[in-house]
């Protein structure tokens, strides 16, 4: 900090400027300038002005001179600054700027005032101020105000080192622009330059309203203590004797409480989550959030049931440079209601092998998943990470990629791959009524599988590919057969590109050889132990496409056309005594219209003499290629009957399959439209369809509604949305502005201009509800309030899941996050089960953006 004088002004008494004060400034001058050749402890520079001061680093050569500030008008003359000097310390220059200016030269300055002192980043004005040079010290008194790397400090008296930064203020309040939050103490104690002490301190991120008679209000939650330590550096606060109140209530106390001071993830208590749940009673969960390491971290989260007795949540997550996993832990050692203990282990770690050869892609994946009992998933279906709760999957999947392989047949790609599955299922929904709507089948287990994936590729454009694989299959259930299946296919194409259109010929031979375990399912059967089945494929698939220049609604856009024809030719084969360990009929969508065979899995070719004939017509933006509308249609025509049936035993006849109709827009800002429509001519019915429709016209608003039908089947509506209620949401970028550059000098740290409390308080509604139309009931709902008040945010949610036909379970939640404080956690409900139920929710605190605007979060990336 210490520098030699680069400029000199003082203000003058007089009303008007004279040349007779040239001497007298020059004087004045004299006291406070080294001696050539010196380099002072401090170099004070006194301008006339705020504009003045403004402007010190650009006139460092000149000084200034003006009347007092009373005059009417003010007028500047410069004085010749002494001769430039190395500098020897490295430090920043030190700026003064006072009414009034005294002292003894080379040991110390008073200003008194309307002082203002600059040294690089560090401002301070108070009435009154004294500058120690033998100590660096600068001793301020009334209305003194000093900002520091974004931290503003307001009270009457002031002491501080101004090289290390270390000192203490006295009664000062204060606010904190990185996080948004301030409050009042009886003494800070200044210890470096991000570091701080508070004694009595008051900690909010709210900003407090007048209340009606205009006496200073309070805010809406506020952290009391007895010490509290910040470390800006470490992004770190530790509170002692610390009591959170919310509306005056005190909702937490403890010896000894830390909380962040960025968006860092940092350890410490989460927000409480409330439920009430139909079958347990009241829960509580108080997770604590702790931050091993950078790349681990792990929620420990204590529950007590009312009904049920206290259980534990553990969530460990890690990642490495290659690898990456999950553990997530849940016991309950004594579940009141049923006498016995309760859990769910879910493991899951994936990964890449190191290689030498940047070609080889290495990869892995290891899933385990096992709950304690068949009726887990209805009492604790919230901990069950899965999309099919009943059927818990585990598994290990090993792939090795070898690129850029030539063999002889040009540049190839091969995988290699290996693995094992297993399945628990979770059977019990309602045995006593009716068992066998409850009872659902095991899948097969996979003890091993193990396979390749071969393609290559010449320069004139042939592609050949070879795949095999083997499976041995289990089940659990005797009364099924098990044994080894091997798949062996290999695939002939050229592509050939013509002026708008191409033709894809191919050649395949598909295999499967089985043999099976000679147990009593297989006798019962009456089937072979062994059975080989091989067919080949020829398939001509060909595609048009045609293009055109539009203008429609004010937008430039590009039509196409694009006709496509898929000829398919297979060989009937006799497959009624093989079994099906993994086969399903497809759905009737876009792609299986498109496919040479009418099975998923390896069990089944199905035989065919068949043309797939469709359209499909586009329009996109012609600047971005943003596609803006799509309608598609598509129809099987048989020119043989098909023996093999993926619906039933008996074979196809009918020579117009069902048409598919497909289309889907985005033509209107923030609508979006899709449908998929599966039409019988036969029947002259709809047999299955889906429609779709969401509005976000922008952030925290979409409104979905979808439609979907199988006839004789289900019939089922579903409406999702989150959409702010009332209150107001200033725009984001505003909201960053303020946040990122407050004007700190002249805010007020009781009534920021920006920060907590921005939004003005904003209430949101979000949920999900699916109805049968076919069964009169409501199947699944979900449906929240948010309140987001700028510094804290609450939300309650309820949620009723169906358990079968006439059982159900409902629960109901509660969460309250005050910002600044506690940092939200993905995995805390109800904010997960909001994030897998609503299409398109947003949080209302995302990552990145400050504490005070919509969006912000703080979270492991596992990307």
């Amino acid at each position: 900090m210490n520098q030699r004088p680069s400029r000199l002004t003082r203000r003058a008494p007089a009303a008007s400027p004279s040349p007779i004060w040239r001497p007298v400034a020059l004087a004045a001058a004299c006291l406070v300038a080294p001696v050539h050749g010196q380099t002072p402890a401090v170099s004070p520079a006194i301008t006339s002005s705020p504009a003045a001061a403004a402007s010190a680093a650009s006139i460092g050569e000149a000084g200034s001179l003006s009347s007092s500030p009373a005059a009417a008008s003010r007028m500047t003359f410069s004085l010749p600054a002494p001769p430039r000097l190395p500098r020897r310390d490295g430090k920043l220059p030190l700026f003064f700027e006072a009414d009034t200016l005294g002292g003894e030269s080379g040991v110390q300055t008073r200003a008194s005032g309307s002082v203002r002192l600059r040294q690089g980043e560090l401002h301070v004005r108070a009435d009154d101020l004294t500058h120690t040079l033998a100590d660096n010290t600068a001793r301020a008194q009334g209305n003194v105000r000093i900002v520091s790397n974004g931290n503003l400090f307001t009270g009457p008296e002031l002491t501080l080192r101004l090289d290390t930064l270390e000192g203490n203020f006295v009664r000062p309040e204060f606010w904190f622009a990185r996080t948004q939050a301030g409050g009042d103490a009886q003494l800070v104690e200044f210890l470096g330059e991000n570091r701080l002490l508070a004694h009595q301190t008051s900690y909010s991120s709210c900003r407090p309203e007048d209340l009606p008679d205009g006496t200073p209000g309070k805010p809406d939650w506020v952290l009391n203590t007895s010490k509290v330590y910040l470390d800006f550096d470490a992004g770190e606060g530790r509170a002692e004797d610390a009591v959170v109140r919310f509306m005056g209530a005190p909702i937490l106390a403890a010896p000894t409480l830390t909380f962040p001071l960025n968006n860092q993830r940092k350890s410490g208590l989460l927000p409480p989550t409330f439920y009430f749940d139909s079958a347990s009673g009241f829960e509580l969960s108080t997770p604590y959030y702790w931050n091993i390491a950078p790349d681990r971290d792990a929620t420990i989260a204590p529950t007590v049931s009312a009904r049920r007795g206290v259980g534990m949540d553990l969530e460990y997550r890690y990642l490495a440079e290659t690898d990456k996993g999950k553990l997530h832990l849940f016991g309950l050692p004594n579940d009141n209601l049923t006498g016995s203990s309760r859990g769910l282990f879910d493991f899951t770690h994936s990964g890449r092998f190191r290689t030498s050869s940047t070609l080889n892609q290495n990869r892995y994946d290891l899933k385990l998943m096992r709950a304690s009992d068949d009726d887990y998933w209805k009492d604790f279906n919230q901990n069950l990470p899965s999309t099919t709760p009943r059927l818990l999957d585990s598994h290990l999947k090993i792939e090795s990629t070898l690129n850029d392989r030539d063999w002889g047949l040009g540049s190839s790609q091969n995988t290699f791959y290996g693995g094992v599955q297993s399945w628990q299922t979770l059977r019990d929904l309602d045995p006593p009524s009716n068992p066998e709507l409850s009872r659902i089948d095991t899948p097969y287990r996979r003890e091993p599988q193990l396979g390749f994936r071969s393609r290559s590729s010449s320069d004139n454009g042939t592609v050949f590919g070879l795949q095999g694989e083997f499976n041995r299959f289990t089940n659990p259930d005797r009364n099924k057969v098990s044994g080894n299946r091997v798949n062996l296919s290999a695939r002939l194409e050229r592509r050939f590109d013509l002026v708008g259109l191409s033709i894809l010929p191919s050649v395949s031979v598909r295999g499967i050889s089985y043999n099976m375990d000679r147990n009593a399912a297989l006798i019962n059967s009456g089937n072979r132990s062994t059975s080989t089945v091989a067919t080949p494929t020829f398939s001509l698939d060909s595609g048009f496409s045609m293009e055109r220049d539009l203008r429609l609604f004010g937008r430039d856009l590009v039509q196409t056309l694009e006709p496509r024809v898929l000829y398919v030719y297979t060989p009937y084969r006799n497959q009624g005594a093989l079994p099906l360990f993994d086969s399903a009929p497809r759905d009737f969508n876009q792609y299986a219209v498109y496919n040479d065979n009418g099975y998923t899995g390896g069990d089944r070719i199905t035989d065919a003499n068949q043309l797939t004939v469709g359209v499909t017509s586009r329009l996109l933006d012609s600047a971005t290629g943003g596609e803006a509308l799509r309608l598609g249609i598509a129809q099987k025509v048989l020119l043989a009957d098909q023996r093999i049936n993926p619906l039933d035993d008996k074979p196809i006849t009918q020579k117009l399959s069902d048409l598919l109709l497909l289309g889907s827009t985005s033509v209107i800002p923030g609508w979006n439209l899709d449908s998929t429509l599966q039409y019988s001519a036969q029947n002259r019915s709809t047999e299955q369809g889906t429609v779709g429709v969401r509005y976000s016209p922008g952030a925290w608003r979409t409104v979905s509604a979808t439609y979907r039908y199988t006839r004789e089947a289900s019939e089922q509506v579903e409406l999702a949305w989150q959409w702010p209620l009332a209150g107001r949401t200033p725009p984001i970028d505003q909201m960053m502005r303020q946040a990122s550059s407050p004007d700190l000098m002249n805010m007020n740290p009781r009534r920021p201009n920006a920060g907590a409390g921005a939004c003005g308080g904003t209430w949101y509604t979000v949920g999900r509800v699916t109805h049968s139309m076919r069964d009169s009931r409501v199947i699944n709902s979900l449906v929240g309030l948010e309140y987001d008040a700028g510094c804290w945010i609450g939300r309650v949610v309820a949620e009723r899941v169906a358990l079968g036909q006439s059982k159900a379970n409902t629960r109901l939640m509660f969460q309250l996050e005050l910002l600044g404080l506690s940092q939200l956690a993905l995995g805390a409900n109800p904010l997960r089960v909001l994030q897998q139920n609503v299409p398109g929710y947003r949080l209302l605190r995302e990552e990145g953006q400050p504490l005070n605007t919509p969006g912000n979060s703080t979270s492991l990336n596992h990307e």
